[in-house]
């Protein structure tokens, strides 16, 4: 590909500024590189990069244009967590080589790291595993992300990463401050604003505020799900966690609830919990009926693995609260991506897809919200 023809794509980059500052803090790679957009995702812009060997590198950047939200896209807190994860022997994170904050080089700030060959598993059902593949593959999962929570953040020096207490409460605020900047966001084709992510989001979110979870803290990765996991290539284990711009100091609940949400959250059946939530994406495999036939562990079976690491039952404390906050969260980043596509800065050709999930998202929490509160009346009238 050209140098002219990739500076008329979206995210194409400057392989020639990107290789002379590439080769300065990786002194074997050999140029000229070539930087290939990947993935479908829709925040930070992700690259696979080749040097003239054939040796290939993962470029995460900033996306360009004007950010809606100035606590997103913040690529250097991805490089800071997979930097210090990286000093816990044998946890799986890919090696990272450099950050740069310099806009100069290819418009916006990046880091590299490197390319770990295995699998990435985006069908929600697991089908190119065997029943025994699924299984095992799922206690992997649940396993590394109890190691995460199990992680002390001050021994690896994230004390600073985020805040200890009052994660919900501190969340709610600023999803609700997010959902109102996104509101107001223009149809670059129309003028017209893009309004609010639901006629009852202020409800939900005040719902949360007054039922928090108590405080409990630790890493959280935030994106916890099985497209953001690499696969060994030929055992079904997890070798490496991708993805971590969402992570932060927070309360487990955050990941546990989301990473079984194929399990409770049959309204979407998006197995690929986050994703686009499409009815065609399956889930049949997650009913209580298929488990056995499939090869799944049921959700109890995961979290009891997940108690016996950690040491914390997750289902002890205010697990339905953790999940309206799950679906409000889900909801409201999808209208940041709605946002981003109707200012023209979305990351990927499958913004459209999202529209969709921003209503199901919160019309799930909204219908929690409303049996939640119901079933409290009724125990006060008791």
């Amino acid at each position: 590909m050209s140098g002219v023809t990739k500076e008329k794509t979206r995210h194409g980059l400057n392989d020639d500024a990107l290789g002379k500052y590439l080769v300065q803090h990786l002194p074997d790679l050999k140029l000229p590189v070539v930087s290939t957009k990947v993935g479908y995702g829709q925040s930070n812009p992700t690259y696979f990069v080749d040097d003239a060997e054939k040796r290939r590198f993962i470029l995460r950047k900033k996306p360009s244009g004007t950010i809606i939200s100035p606590v997103a896209h913040q690529v250097d807190r991805e490089y800071r967590v997979i930097k210090a994860l990286g000093t816990v022997e044998g946890f799986p994170v890919p090696k990272v080589y450099c950050l740069c904050m310099d806009d100069a080089i290819i418009g916006t700030p990046f880091y590299v790291m490197e390319f770990v060959k295995g699998r990435i598993i985006t069908d929600p059902d697991l089908k190119e595993l065997s029943p025994s593949g699924r299984r095992a593959a799922w206690f992997s999962v649940v396993k590394t992300l109890a190691w995460l929570h199990s992680i002390d953040p001050d021994s690896i020096k994230l004390q600073s990463y985020g805040k200890k207490t009052g994660f919900y409460t501190r969340h709610c605020n600023t999803f609700s401050r997010i959902e109102a900047q996104q509101s107001k966001v223009k149809d670059i084709s129309t003028g017209k604003e893009l309004g609010r992510a639901h006629p009852n989001f202020d409800e939900i979110v005040d719902f949360i505020r007054k039922n928090v979870p108590s405080d409990r803290a630790s890493i959280v990765h935030g994106d916890y799900k099985f497209d953001n996991l690499i696969l060994h290539p030929t055992e079904p284990r997890v070798i490496a966690i991708l993805d971590w711009e969402l992570s932060t100091i927070g309360h487990p609940l955050l990941d546990v609830v989301y990473l079984v949400e194929p399990y409770w959250n049959r309204a979407s059946k998006a197995g690929i919990s986050g994703g686009p939530a499409r009815d065609d994406m399956g889930g049949e495999v997650y009913e209580p009926e298929n488990l056995e036939k499939s090869g799944m562990p049921s959700m109890d079976e995961l979290l009891d693995e997940y108690t016996k690491v950690t040491g914390w039952d997750p289902k002890q404390d205010r697990w339905e609260v953790a999940k309206v906050f799950h679906l409000m969260r889900g909801g409201t980043i999808s209208h940041g991506i709605q946002a981003r596509t109707i200012s023209g800065q979305a990351s990927s050709e499958f913004s459209h897809v999202y529209f969709e999930h921003t209503k199901r998202s919160l019309d799930a929490a909204l219908a929690m919200v409303r049996e939640l509160k119901e079933k409290k009346s009724m125990r006060s009238t008791l």
